[in-house]
């Protein structure tokens, strides 16, 4: 039985059970206002650093070499701090593009229909093709933490110390916490495709979640703070995830609360390493030679006997060259003697 909570309102009231449908991704057209905004932010971007270099080219590089020889050793600089510009021209231009059309028309959830006429879909193309220009311009800076600051700047909550540079994310309606990890191949979705029409409901990730390698996360998902999502795992649409819980496979369930994970690894170590055994599933104890770091009364407890050869040997050199120095000696007093009696 579908609740109401399960059930997204259409345009013409008719009800509809979201939670049936397979996931899939967003759906975006390209308009011809959103063909004129993305050159017109592309050809902005370029062209005040294409400024600067035009003004200040002929009096950093002039003939006069000799003078000016320093002006070479600096062009990768140069380099540098123009595409530095670039980057911060796309950055600027694409927030402010963000805020006139937001201006315009507010961005809101629902479920619209896939059709140009409709305001809400006709401008979520052209928010959308605003964000993938700043993503397509960043995402190809050297540093990772570029993500998250475009993240910032497209109107969704990220901090600088989370990993989220493996996954892939939508870019808008999606509220991250503190400290999460998002794996490789990851998918966060805050849209979808609905029959003919497109769904755009907000995600919000706690604080300390772990997004699986290869995991979905649907529209609507609320994931409580600390929990993880398994790799390969996908929740529904609007499905809430507890604090603290691991949640695998499609949909994704409870599997068991992190604690309990921590606290069986840790009894594992105390009793020794384990091995999964591959045709039964069985777990048996596996032994395993550890290196383990001891204080020199230890050492020589259990090497007694090498050392005690070692000391016998060096006492041994020890009386050699003792008795190599009295035979040396008793043998100059005798040459000395001889000398003498000659």
């Amino acid at each position: 039985m579908t609740t109401e909570s399960e059930k997204t309102q259409m345009p013409h009231g008719e009800a509809l059970d979201i939670t049936k449908y397979p996931i899939t991704t967003n759906v975006f057209t390209w308009s011809p206002a959103s063909i004129f905004i993305y050159l017109l932010l592309h050809i902005l971007s370029f062209l005040i650093p294409s400024i600067m270099i035009l003004t200040f080219y002929s009096s950093a590089l002039d003939s006069d070499l000799i003078t000016n020889w320093w002006r070479i050793l600096l062009i990768l600089l140069d380099i540098m701090v123009w595409w530095w510009i670039y980057l911060l021209s796309s950055l600027f231009l694409g927030k402010l593009f963000l805020i006139i059309i937001g201006l315009i028309h507010k961005p809101r959830e629902g479920l619209f229909k896939i059709d140009k006429n409709d305001r809400d879909y006709y401008f979520y193309c052209l928010r959308y093709t605003i964000k993938k220009f700043i993503f397509w311009t960043w995402n190809n800076f050297c540093f990772p933490w570029v993500s998250n600051l475009a993240f910032k700047v497209c109107n969704m909550r990220a901090d600088f110390k989370s990993t989220m540079f493996d996954g892939w994310s939508d870019l808008e309606f999606i509220e991250y916490g503190n400290n999460i990890m998002i794996g490789q191949g990851a998918v966060v979705l805050s849209s979808m495709i609905i029959g003919d029409h497109l769904l755009i409901k907000k995600v919000i990730i706690g604080d300390h979640v772990v997004l699986g390698g290869n995991s979905i996360t649907s529209p609507g998902t609320v994931v409580g703070s600390g929990a993880t999502l398994g790799v390969w795992a996908s929740t529904h649409i609007g499905q809430v995830l507890e604090p603290d819980w691991i949640y695998i496979g499609r949909p994704a369930k409870k599997y068991k609360q992190s604690k309990t994970i921590y606290e069986e690894s840790k009894k594992e170590s105390e009793v020794g390493t384990v091995r999964r055994l591959v045709d039964t599933g069985e777990r048996a104890p596996h032994a395993v030679k550890r290196y383990v770091m001891k204080d020199m009364v230890a050492i020589a407890i259990d090497n007694l006997e090498t050392l005690y050869n070692k000391w016998k040997e060096s006492i041994e050199v020890k009386n050699r060259k003792e008795l190599k120095k009295k035979y040396m000696k008793s043998k100059r007093k005798i040459k000395k003697k001889q000398i003498e009696g000659l």
